[in-house]
């Protein structure tokens, strides 16, 4: 029977029609992907829904004036995935109002240094930037995150509890585009550490670089000079006075605290503020003592030696040093805080010891007599000891849906501890976690942390090797035996 004869033009016209067939399958195919580009819907399927955003954060993005600039800078983070996942959540609602950029070294090194220079930073450092026109805020990683460690006790690393990434991120959106930074003063006039000295060992230039990460502006202030503490200060910081204030001072400082003012109180060894009677009204005394231990030398050879930097290693369940927690805070030149007991004062229940140190070390009263200060127990005051304490007011009535917070006071029993020549980044974390705790945005945002849910499987070794030779040898060995029957089947 012969083939039947196809004609010339026919033949063109199929030939025509099969490539416009798969020319419209690709339009067909790149339109289907470019409307699920284009429009899409998110859906969080994590347990808990650690990425789904509150409708606080969702109204902040649709009402953005201008476009808010995300700058990811993670070498080495363990909370990459989860960072990833929660900003193509603010992505999905900001739309064009949310531009992500990932900084890689690896991939740019030249536009990578660049940009740390511009935002003075360090690029190994692990931190997610916000950028609105001029202002800018830092968000380092161990701030996403609450251990639990409670394991630590059995020798395991301590597990993540809960996950504060939607806090974070949604309060250094609304401090950037809000534009004004909140001003943290510095008092000045009685040889309290310099905001302005970079190269002399006791300047606070180190530090004053890394409160303007957090869209803080720390400034000077000469209470003599003012008369009264300004009214657009964010929180008062007094750092390591070497003499006491004045009389009026000290009222103008009572006053911006009547007015719910935020104070922080660096006051070391060697320090003399004149604030006692103010700071014992509420229920906070600073010791006059320096805090010490004994410790032998390395190797044991030589015998022992005075520790004269104090060691913070137990740290509250507050939200300003609950990220210390498994770290050790040094605190040279440190001496000890005591909280009131006395129940007729009604500040007392309102007081917090942020940290203290073990046991081992003692509160020296005699240490500018001795050289070699031995405890006397008699005189000297027995650890452990409170190195960091915090007052707070509480929350003070206000309209409905606005959060306001009342006085608060930190007092750190040293000042030595954010000099250029000692400080460290663990000194760094607590003392920007204690000024956030102050303004505390995040908070009066009224969005929780999410809990983080780990689960375990358990599998006995007899169920692992069932599932074992069912990957490896039956699932392998069907599709072989397929092929050949297909083989043979097929020759016939």
């Amino acid at each position: 029977m012969k083939g039947v004869m196809v004609s010339h033009p026919l033949r063109f016209q199929l030939r025509i029609n099969n490539i416009l067939t798969i020319l419209l399958m690709f339009a067909i195919v790149w339109m289907v992907n470019y409307l699920g580009y284009k429009y899409y819907f998110r859906k969080d399927l994590s347990k808990g829904g650690l990425y789904t955003l509150s409708s606080k954060t969702i109204n902040l993005l649709k009402s953005l004036p201008e476009p808010v600039k995300i700058i990811v800078s993670l070498t080495n983070s363990k909370l990459q995935s989860d960072i990833d996942n929660l900003l193509k959540e603010y992505k999905y609602y900001g739309g064009n109002k949310i531009i992500i950029e990932h900084i890689d070294p690896a991939l740019n090194l030249e536009k990578a240094e660049a940009l740390a220079k511009r935002l003075k930073f360090d690029l190994q450092e692990n931190v997610v930037i916000f950028e609105y026109k001029n202002f800018h805020k830092f968000v380092s990683d161990n701030q996403l995150v609450e251990y639990d460690n409670s394991v630590a006790m059995l020798g395991q690393a301590p597990s993540i509890k809960s996950f504060k990434g939607e806090q974070q991120f949604t309060a250094a959106i609304l401090s950037v585009v809000e534009g004004k930074p909140s001003k943290v003063y510095f008092l000045t006039g009685h040889g309290e550490r310099n905001i302005d000295n970079y190269t002399q060992p006791g300047g606070y230039g180190i530090i004053a670089a890394q409160i303007r990460k957090e869209n803080m502006e720390p400034l000077t202030l000469n209470l003599l000079e003012t008369g009264a503490v300004p009214d657009d200060a964010s929180i008062l910081v007094i750092a390591g006075p070497k003499n006491p204030l004045s009389s009026s001072e000290i009222q103008a400082i009572t006053r911006y605290l009547d007015a719910k003012g935020k104070l922080i109180v660096l006051e070391g060894a060697n320090s003399n503020s004149g604030l006692e009677p103010l700071l014992s009204t509420y229920g906070i005394v600073f010791q006059n003592d320096k805090v010490v231990a004994i410790g032998r030398l390395v190797g044991g050879i030589g015998g022992e030696m005075i520790i004269d930097k104090a060691a913070g290693t137990h740290f509250a369940d507050h939200p300003a040093v609950k990220a210390m927690m498994g770290y050790t805070l040094q605190l040279p030149d440190c001496r000890s805080i005591s909280l009131s007991n006395d129940q007729s004062n009604p500040n007392v229940k309102k007081l917090t010891a942020l940290v203290k140190t073990p046991e081992g070390f003692w509160g020296e009263v005699n240490w500018k007599k001795e050289e070699k200060p031995k405890y006397d127990p008699t005189e000297d005051i027995a650890g452990p000891l409170i190195l960091a304490a915090v007052y707070d007011g509480g929350e003070v009535p206000a309209k409905e849906g606005i959060h306001v917070y009342g006085t608060r006071i930190a007092a750190v029993g040293s000042s030595a501890f954010l000099a250029n020549q000692y400080i460290k980044p663990d000194g760094v974390d607590f003392f920007i976690n204690l000024l956030n705790w102050m303004l505390q945005k995040e908070m009066a945002l009224g969005i929780a942390p999410k809990s983080v849910q780990e689960f375990g499987l358990s599998v006995p070794a007899s169920q692992r090797q069932t599932v074992a030779m069912i990957c490896l040898v039956t699932i392998p060995f069907a599709f072989l035996v397929m092929g050949v029957g297909m083989y043979f089947s097929r020759r016939r």
